[in-house]
């Protein structure tokens, strides 16, 4: 029996359509000329179903006349399986070939297992070499698949779809084993959203962008001005001999900034944010910060980001890992859209294009929701109920002050208390934290008497903190049932976090899986994804329905796992990224 069905005709594919569309199941693989959908070109398209050869689409010399047919297939109400599905729905998009129904993605079933005995990599010849003890060449990955292929290489391509119809079985029967269900679920209705904001990106004003690149500039260089009296002028020659070392300008140098900091009276143990923040006033400190602050913008973001514009679009176009860390939040690179600085600067040069708007959302307080339904804090969850300030209340409970008395300074502080105590803050590291975050200043004793009075006005999650600390669980759930496994170092304050993490990130990708649906036939674009928050581009005229339509849909997503909280997102219409 032949390996493989090479197809390269309209009449070949009508001939295999019909045993391809009558398939519950189908493997689909791609093979591209590059790893950009914009640049490079679709040159495979492998499908497996059982008991049928692997057929495999030669897309030069098939498309465009077959996108039609082949669309046909990818839509037909079978079980779609791909490892790495956002990969292949960009190269399939940008042949116009359209994909929907059920997916099963492999390298995502594969990640969700990697905390019950699952293997670290979730790469196609890990995952065969694992779960069907069977080694996979990948030799042919990076041969030249846009020239005359060879039958090495179509061994290759066939392998490759063949081997996810037999991989699947077994990955379904770890998912269904380890009540992975739900999670699974909500993974693999995500990925679709997951390429559409890859393959769409984000607009980025090149003005503006240069514009703050050259303040920036202006500004780390004034502070290096500022701090030449103290750290010494810059020298073209340093003295070898003498008692002293002169600093020359090093203020990138620990070890010199340290010294300088001492010789003038600041003594700190190291030179991190969190050591200096009792000396913020001091001139010499301002300036280091502001030098530092400037210096990390420049080199993070500012000067790099530009190149990354893609000469195609126009536009940036992150790239997105979908269980990117084990809480299960995504991360992101390439630029990493999710680390650009809030400040108004920045967001401001993240622009919709001329006719169009950005719809900004955001859950509001999400991860204290996720903890009143976690820990089931009647308090909390009353607050929640009636729409309650819970920063006002805590503030009111923890001061023993009437809550229509709370000033707008003492509510900063109750935030400090809420997000710092709900995930094992001590005393001390709630003072720090409060102050470098919130600047806000508490004494030890205040912070030891709010730590005291908290617990004794929620006392869901003092007994929340209570059964972890006594139990101390080698394994914990997100509410749609994502597990994860601590290991031996793994400390009281990431069994707090680590479901409450993951718990906000289901509901958000939840949230993106229903969003892909009822955006698929409009002009709207999921642009961006911030762990709560997401950004959309539309129509003008289509702003303010868009905007219900994302609150709507990120608050129904919410409430199917919260189900005793309810679940409350803001948006706002806006030029710009800056404008929530």
């Amino acid at each position: 029996m032949e390996k493989w069905l090479l197809i390269d005709t309209l009449d070949q594919v009508e001939a295999v359509s019909a045993k391809l569309l009558s398939a519950k199941v189908m493997a689909i693989d791609t093979e591209t000329t590059g790893l950009n959908p914009h640049i490079a070109r679709l040159r495979l398209i492998q499908i497996a179903v059982e008991g049928h050869v692997t057929v495999i689409f030669d897309c030069f010399k098939l498309l465009p006349e077959a996108m039609e047919e082949i669309s046909m297939i990818l839509t037909s109400p079978s079980i779609k399986v791909f490892q790495n599905a956002k990969f292949d729905l960009k190269f399939l998009r940008s042949e116009k070939i359209a994909v929907s129904g059920w997916i099963f993605d492999t390298m995502l079933a594969a990640k969700l297992l990697r905390t019950s005995g699952g293997p670290r990599s979730a790469g196609l010849a890990s995952l065969a070499r694992h779960y069907l003890n069977q080694t996979l060449s990948k030799e042919e990955q990076k041969s030249d698949f846009s020239s005359q292929l060879t039958t090495r290489q179509l061994d290759y391509a066939a392998k490759d779809a063949e081997i996810l119809l037999e991989l699947r079985h077994r990955l379904l029967d770890e998912i269904k084993k380890n009540h992975l269900i739900e999670v699974a679920r909500l993974e693999f209705e995500c990925v679709y959203a997951v390429a559409s904001i890859e393959y769409d990106g984000i607009y980025l004003d090149k003005e503006k962008w240069l514009t703050l690149r050259k303040e920036t500039e202006q500004m780390r260089a004034d502070a290096l001005s500022e701090l030449y009296p103290f750290i010494g002028y810059p020298a073209l020659q340093l003295s070898l001999f003498g008692d002293h070392k002169p600093y020359g300008s090093n203020v990138n140098s620990n070890k010199q900034v340290l010294k300088m900091l001492g010789d003038n009276g600041i003594h700190v143990e190291n030179t991190s944010k969190h050591s200096l923040a009792h000396y913020d006033q001091n001139p010499i400190v301002v300036s280091l910060l502001k030098y530092r602050t400037a210096s990390k913008a420049l080199s993070s973001f500012l000067c790099s980001i530009p190149g990354q514009i893609s000469n195609s679009t126009g536009r940036l176009h992150p790239q997105y890992s979908q269980i990117g860390a084990w809480s299960g939040r995504m991360s992101c690179g390439g630029p990493n859209i999710q680390q650009i600085p809030r400040k108004q600067a920045f967001r401001q040069c993240f622009t919709a294009l001329p006719g169009r708007r950005l719809i900004i959302a955001d859950y509001s307080q999400i991860e204290l929701r996720v903890i009143a339904q976690i820990s089931g804090d009647q308090r909390m969850i009353g607050a929640y109920r009636n729409g309650d300030d819970l920063h006002k209340l805590t503030a009111s409970l923890v001061l023993q002050k009437q809550i229509d008395l709370i000033t707008k300074q003492e509510r900063q502080a109750a935030k400090a208390v809420n997000f710092g105590l709900v995930f094992g803050m001590g005393a001390a590291g709630l003072k720090a934290y409060a102050e470098e975050n919130y600047g806000v200043e508490m004494s030890s004793t205040d912070a030891e008497m709010f730590k005291k009075r908290f617990f004794m006005a929620y006392k869901g999650i003092e007994a929340w903190h209570k059964e972890l600390k006594k139990t101390k669980p080698g394994s914990s759930r997100t509410l749609a049932g994502r597990k994860h496994t601590y290991s031996r170092e793994s400390g009281m304050s990431a069994r707090y976090n680590t479901p409450v993490q993951g718990s906000a990130a289901d509901i958000l990708k939840n949230a993106l899986g229903m969003l892909y649906v009822k955006l698929k036939d409009t002009n709207t674009s999921i642009v961006a994804v911030v762990h709560d928050e997401i950004v959309l581009e539309c129509d003008e005229v289509e702003a303010q329905k868009t905007a219900l339509l994302l609150t709507s849909t990120m608050e129904e997503a919410g409430s199917r796992y919260l189900k005793d909280v309810p679940v409350v997102a803001e948006a706002s219409v806006a030029d710009s990224w800056a404008e929530k």
